[in-house]
């Protein structure tokens, strides 16, 4: 009986010593971490949710100890898509090489349209909600803040769920021809003002025609408010 308790004693011992080197041992999962870890540090601009959707660990099946130090570089500048990673041990005098091969997408929130919205319609809260989409897959002038959508005004009609870009949207028109304004012009010193006739219709930051009421000048001018055009001296 004591032989076997000795014996089993020693299966235990020797299951517990496994497990500890199996611990202490690089997993497909920590390559995986690394690999997003080091490609987020080389992309810190782009805020999204990173994962990987494809990776390919060479050699496939390698041991290297946890307490090894590395070295990590990229074989060209990592990006969304496909990267290699090189990572590097040095186990005393001799190096191990980790080939690392990944496709990284990012998930960035983008303004998306809640119902459909017609031309010319303003866009409220009520029209928008945010949605995570992958970065790669969007177009260049997606728009990312949903402060640049709200108070703007589409110029065509979308359907419900559509991904709100820059081309999509514009400045209302605050100023309509016709309308009474304030011709603003500003010095170092003093601003004066006239009533003026705007001639255009004009968005906030566009120039109009503007008439001078009193002296029948017509002039171009900044719009600055839905009451006031300001031209410079």
């Amino acid at each position: 009986m004591k032989k076997l308790a000795v014996f089993y004693i020693f299966l235990m011992v020797i299951f517990k010593i496994n497990i500890c080197f199996s611990e202490e041992i690089y997993t497909p999962e920590d390559f995986k971490n690394i690999f997003l870890e080091e490609i987020k540090k080389k992309i810190p601009w782009i805020k999204g949710e990173f994962y990987v959707e494809r990776l390919r660990i060479e050699p496939e099946s390698i041991s290297i100890p946890k307490n090894l130090s590395y070295k990590a570089s990229f074989i060209a500048h990592p990006k969304l898509g496909s990267n290699l990673l090189i990572l590097e041990f040095k186990n005393g005098d001799f190096y191990e090489k980790v080939k690392i091969w990944g496709y990284v997408e990012a998930k960035v929130p983008v303004m998306v349209l809640k119902r459909p919205v017609l031309n010319k319609a303003i866009l409220s809260e009520e029209d928008i909600t945010m949605e995570l989409k992958p970065l790669s897959r969007l177009p260049q002038d997606v728009i990312l803040d949903k402060n640049s959508a709200l108070g703007k005004q589409l110029r065509m009609s979308l359907k419900a769920g559509t991904i709100l870009r820059y081309s999509h949207i514009e400045r209302p028109v605050i100023i309509r021809r016709n309308q009474i304004v304030y011709i603003v012009v500003r010095g170092k010193n003093f601003v004066v003002k006239a009533k003026g006739l705007a001639l255009q219709d004009g968005r906030e930051g566009a120039e109009i025609k503007v008439k001078n009421i009193s002296s029948k000048k017509i002039l171009w001018g900044k719009v600055i408010s839905s009451e006031e055009v300001e031209v410079a001296l």
